[in-house]
């Protein structure tokens, strides 16, 4: 079984594991190596930011990626990254399809997903536009092209069933 269940503060080592791989230090617009310290701060403070949401998915009992929303008004940024040993194996896709249930039910105030993809992360362009996101056009981010990918979702209305 499949799911998003929200990061703890118990999940603080995990994504500080996770944001050091060398793959998802050189995707990342900042590239250089993140300090244990600096991460608690971040983590600490994303936790208890009520703009970010953040998720680790987890396939048969196990936890394979992380995925974070930064909510602005009715659109929301997704940032996230798959362990190593399951990259290339559609779990970003599959990631980001779950994601979208869990807004539609959770997040009803989001009506737009955004994403920022360097050129070069081939496999995290290749997750979104199979996930239904559609290029929306290249931007600079830290002095470094992106695509700028985006998905209008669709809410579902919530129906009295007395």
């Amino acid at each position: 079984m499949d799911y998003l269940r929200k990061v703890t503060r118990e999940d603080m080592d995990l994504l500080y594991d996770w944001a050091n791989d060398l793959s998802v230090r050189a995707n990342a617009f900042s590239t250089d190596p993140i300090s244990y310290e600096n991460h608690v701060a971040w983590f600490q403070a994303r936790l208890e930011d009520p703009d970010t949401v953040m998720y680790i998915f987890i396939f048969d009992d196990r936890p394979v990626g992380q995925i974070r929303l930064d909510l602005e008004g009715g659109e929301a940024e997704i940032d996230y990254s798959i362990a190593t040993p399951y990259r290339g194996k559609g779990y970003g896709q599959k990631m980001l399809a779950l994601l979208e249930v869990v807004v539609q039910e959770f997040l009803p105030q989001i009506h737009t997903l955004t994403a920022r993809v360097k050129l070069e992360n081939q496999p995290s362009k290749h997750a979104f536009l199979k996930a239904g996101f559609l290029e929306d056009g290249l931007e600079e981010v830290k002095a470094q092209t992106c695509i700028r990918l985006i998905k209008h979702i669709a809410q579902w209305e919530k129906r009295d069933t007395q």
